[in-house]
């Protein structure tokens, strides 16, 4: 048996059942568990009457499928691939340009609104970043699949599908100076204020990798319509045609380029028109179309859009950053829990995404005894 050590995320989530075996679907090498960073030893090869105790693990191998798991040091911000291969941080040989955005044009600012809320509810804008910081955040994306373990995913395509070739990172402000500048891009900001307001909020940063083989996803809608297909969670229909209100704005960043092969996103257009959860996917698939572009293009959509990322036929993966942009009085869906360093460096523009200056809630019983709300208050939130 091959002992290998992984970080305790990756051990946290393992769930060990008695089986014949001991190894991972996907896998290749046989491990030996044990919980490096916190010092808890697991004993597997211990053995009873001298009969090693034989275990398998449920857990989602996104990372195996990719390139193993990694043993990392901390200290010195390199990994290790089960092939023996050292993996150095992208993050020590990159520097980010957060003064300068690419393609940053707001003429065309208003007519990219009215397709999103009056017209076929998406548009494509083209080449938002430079061809370096889409290969840096690319290969940074994929050094973290390899190192931090499986991880949550959302609408996983089918019962037949195989998690293992899905893989998100999540809460990515905190893990590359590159996220900060991707969800502040102005031309994204000019297209979410008339939509959901110049003091919106960021709900949620992170990526999406789908693997060769990947079943893609089911059709759905996005947070907080996620579960629209529970009508008892909604009394009255969050959305009707005519009425602009949207409580939702999506941007997909491709870090690859997006193909029909790859599983490029499909989409029916104009369903944003309506609260309606494609809950037929048959129709789904009649209807829709694949949203196909170039890796440091930016695909934007109301998140009533109906779509779903389409199964990957090719042989590479495919990875966007996805960025779920909400009008400030949503409850975001991803506790960020943002770090220290990243708060102080904020630009105003990010500060705003992360409500840091929004009063609410508050413990108004010991609130200093000023006016704080009316159009004559003393409340400087804008």
């Amino acid at each position: 048996m091959i002992s290998r050590q992984v970080p305790s995320t990756v051990f946290k989530s393992c769930l060990f059942k008695k089986s014949t075996g001991f190894q991972p679907p996907g896998c290749k090498a046989k491990y030996f568990w044990s919980d490096g960073f916190h010092g808890n030893k697991w004993s597997h090869q211990l053995a009873k009457s001298g009969e090693r105790k034989k275990m398998t693990q449920t857990l989602h191998c996104g990372i195996n499928h990719l390139a193993g798991f990694a043993t990392v040091n901390p200290s010195q911000n390199v990994a290790v691939d089960n092939n023996g291969s050292d993996l150095v941080d992208p993050r020590l040989r990159f520097n980010v340009d957060m003064e300068n955005y690419h393609n940053a044009d707001l003429s065309d600012v208003n007519d990219l609104v009215h397709e999103l809320t009056v017209g076929s509810g998406y548009v494509m804008c083209e080449q938002l970043f430079t061809k370096d910081e889409v290969e840096h955040a690319r290969e940074l994306i994929l050094y973290l699949i390899k190192t931090q373990g499986s991880k949550a995913t959302h609408f996983q395509g089918s019962e037949e599908a195989k998690p293992e070739l899905q893989a998100r990172v999540w809460n990515l402000l905190n893990k590359g100076k590159i996220f900060e500048k991707i969800v502040q891009h102005p031309k994204t900001l000019a297209i979410l204020a008339p939509i959901i307001g110049d003091d919106c909020q960021l709900g949620s940063v992170a990526t999406n990798t789908i693997f060769p083989g990947g079943s893609g996803q089911e059709p759905h809608i996005d947070y907080p319509y996620w579960d629209y297909y529970e009508r008892h969670h909604w009394p009255v229909t969050p959305k009707v045609k005519g009425v602009p209100f949207h409580m939702n704005m999506q941007a997909t960043l491709m870090l690859d380029d997006f193909t029909e092969e790859n599983g490029a996103t499909a989409i029916v257009p104009w369903t944003q028109h309506d609260a309606h959860y494609p809950e037929k996917s048959g129709d789904f698939f009649q209807k829709c179309i694949q949203a196909t572009g170039k890796a440091g293009d930016m695909f934007y959509f109301p998140g009533l859009l109906q779509h779903a990322a389409m199964p990957n036929k090719s042989n590479q993966s495919r990875t966007a950053v996805i960025l779920q942009y909400l009008p400030k009085y949503i409850r975001p869906m991803e506790d960020k829990r943002v770090a220290a360093d990243i708060l102080s460096r904020a630009t105003p523009q990010l500060r705003r995404l992360l409500t840091l200056d929004y009063p609410y809630p508050a413990v108004l019983d010991e609130a200093e005894p000023i006016n704080t709300e009316g159009s004559k208050s003393e409340f400087e939130w804008k």
